[in-house]
């Protein structure tokens, strides 16, 4: 016996015959026209906004640990640091180095850790 065979001995059914009556009762029908009350959204908005609540804090968390422990932040921070001293060792210098530091990173250039950046002027 082939596939073909097997499966026409088989014939799909319909739905059955109360489901007609189950959703065009005059009880469901209403339901749906009327929408629901508030009361029905209560609990599913407060479960919404708990998770929301609780997502927001848990990824601030999970960011600043992730911060404090990293190896990068701990370099980062040293050549602020060297960066800021060469600079005059101030607030305003700290400031700067931070700056600049900034700069370097979102121009691709890797930070130094240790002596001078070197800078080459181009001349036109």
């Amino acid at each position: 016996m082939d596939l073909e065979e097997a499966l026409r001995r088989y014939r799909p059914s319909g739905p059955p015959a109360e489901l007609r009556d189950r959703l065009l009762s005059p009880d469901t029908v209403g339901r749906h026209r009327h929408g629901r009350r508030l009361a029905d959204w209560i609990y599913p908005l407060a479960a919404a906004a708990a998770a929301m609540t609780f997502y927001a804090l848990t990824d601030s968390t999970h960011r600043r640990v992730i911060s404090a422990t990293s190896p990068a932040t701990t370099a980062r921070e040293a050549a602020v640091t060297e960066m800021a001293v060469d600079l005059g060792g101030d607030e305003t210098a700290q400031l700067e180095a931070e700056r600049l530091i900034r700069a370097l990173e979102s121009a691709g250039i890797d930070t130094p850790m240790q002596g001078t950046v070197d800078i080459e002027e181009s001349i036109p």
